[in-house]
């Protein structure tokens, strides 16, 4: 799975996360493979991603209490 472009890293990352197809622990195994072979434009579309996750489960935290 190779990535064109940091944008499609992150939207891919970010819906994986929030429909439970990917954990939180697997973005480690993904971040150190794309490390490896250079994509450093997707490593930073994986963190951009895991960022606006933790923001949106604050955010629904707070609708939830």
């Amino acid at each position: 799975m190779i990535y064109t472009d940091k944008d499609e890293c992150y939207k891919d990352i970010l819906i994986s996360l929030t429909t439970g197809v990917l954990e939180e622990e697997d973005l480690g195994v993904l971040r150190k493979y794309y490390e490896e072979i250079e994509h450093y434009e997707c490593c930073q579309g994986i963190a951009e991603a895991y960022k606006d996750y933790k923001k949106l489960l604050y955010v629904n935290k707070g609708d939830t209490e």
